[in-house]
């Protein structure tokens, strides 16, 4: 059983309260909450109370946390290691078999000349919350009896962008029955009242502070299906964020609870322009209005659009972001010295409204001003759309983006401290740069 996500304490951070997050298995997950632990008193200020890094993730030392912690942490993570851990023998290697969830975290020694895999590297599933003897409140959506599980039931909250809450069990006087609710976005607060027989959770975290919602367009044929397959089945790239949405020309299931949402779009974009880049705004324009549309972006602080081919840590740019303060008409970051690029781009709540209001004056605007579409790809629109004509502030952020249209000459070796690299279109070559960034991890300054 393993903590995840609790950050160092360090210079120049911020003092933050964090939750030690638990997985307890594959697709089924549960988290306890330490709502008032913080770095002061559960991690302390000597070396022997720090985190320690293992497998490529900051981690805090369970022995040096409150009693009872620590205590839930070895009786769950024995129970676990029992019932789950199945370690099978290849010919020529070992390997951990898939779907054991928490056993992740036990490494299988390698063969000789064979690198042994790094434990903890992926980031958790954020599977949101669920609480027994709790019925959430909210707005009702749709309901459905004779469902098999809580976990069921989350999985069908997941695929409804506007379910975000859901409550299990006697429901009106019917067993097994999930009912599936939505609340308002600008509270971001669960109400809930005691109940027996009723088991109640979120799909994703989203009624949190400082939350990434996250999102990607897929091509569904070619290398981008199998890249987001992989990085979903690791918790890698927009499926390290609170909650993630997928986008195509064609439905595609990539895993339970995970619906790609369909947009009309042959998804082709002619190369040209003053840079030769590919002229995709047409494009994005229909990806941006589905995104909105569905609005899981209101729940959430921060919205990302990050490529498929983008080797991108979210717990780094956690990091960045705690460094911001977003003003009272949102903001966004400029991730290149040349303006925003395509890859990674950043923009907080306010932005995105502020660009669903304005995205028609804009193309007004620079109609007028080419004589005609400009000859520009989707994030040169967004960047001169939210910067000249909408005025929202534009922050610089070196630290967001590695890549060799940017100047970087050192992107494909992932071992700078970057929120994101790109671009690596195959699964070796991606797998072996997060392997290199040491899946995200970030050091202690000195």
């Amino acid at each position: 059983l393993r903590p995840v996500f609790v950050a160092p304490r360090r210079r120049g951070w911020r003092q933050h309260r964090h939750r030690i997050r638990m997985d307890c298995s594959r697709w089924k997950c549960d988290e306890i909450e330490a709502r008032s632990l913080d770095f002061s008193t559960a991690l302390g200020e000597d070396e022997e109370t720090s985190p320690i890094l293992q497998g490529g993730r900051w981690l805090p030392r369970l022995d040096r946390l409150p009693r009872h912690f620590s205590s839930v942490c070895v009786v769950l993570s024995a129970v676990v290691a029992l019932s789950h851990v199945v370690v099978h023998r290849g010919a020529g290697s070992n390997h951990i078999a898939k779907g054991l969830g928490p056993s992740e975290a036990f490494i299988v020694q390698p063969e000789q000349g064979h690198e042994a895999p790094l434990a903890h590297h992926s980031s958790p599933k954020p599977c949101g919350r669920i609480e027994r003897g709790v019925e959430y409140l909210g707005e009702h959506i749709s309901s459905a009896n004779g469902v098999v599980s809580p976990e069921f039931c989350r999985t069908m909250c997941q695929e409804k962008p506007a379910c975000r809450m859901w409550t299990y069990g006697v429901v009106d006087g019917v067993d097994q029955t999930c009912s599936m609710l939505t609340a308002p976005a600008a509270t971001k607060e669960v109400k809930k009242t005691q109940v027996k027989h009723v088991i109640s959770g979120t799909p994703f975290t989203w009624d949190a502070p400082n939350t990434l919602f996250c999102f990607a367009l897929m091509m569904p044929r070619g290398y981008e299906q199998d890249l987001l397959k992989m990085q979903l089945d690791e918790r890698w790239n927009i499926f390290g964020c609170d909650e993630y949405q997928v986008v195509s020309n064609e439905t595609v299931r990539l895993a339970p609870g995970v619906i790609t949402s369909r947009i009309k779009s042959d998804l082709q974009a002619e190369l040209g322009g003053e840079f030769g880049t590919a002229l995709n705004t047409e494009i994005f324009f229909g990806v941006w209005r589905k995104v909105i549309e569905e609005g899981r972006w209101r729940y959430h602080d921060w919205t990302v659009k990050a490529d498929p081919d983008t080797a991108f840590f979210p717990q780094r740019l956690r990091v960045v972001i705690a460094f911001h303060s977003v003003p009272v008409g949102g903001m966004y970051l400029n991730n290149c010295e040349y303006g925003l690029h395509g890859p990674l781009e950043v923009f907080s709540r306010e932005a995105i409204a502020r660009w669903h209001a304005g995205e028609d004056e804009c193309k007004r605007h620079f109609d007028k001003l080419c004589k005609g579409p400009c000859l520009w790809g989707e994030d040169m629109f967004i960047d001169q759309c939210l910067q000249k004509v909408l005025k929202v502030p534009r922050v610089d952020d070196w630290n967001l983006l590695s890549e060799p249209h940017c100047s970087a000459k050192d992107w494909d070796k992932c071992e700078s401290q970057h929120v994101s690299f790109h671009p690596f279109k195959t699964k070796a070559k991606y797998a072996e740069c997060l392997q290199r960034a040491k899946f995200g991890a970030m050091p202690f300054s000195a």
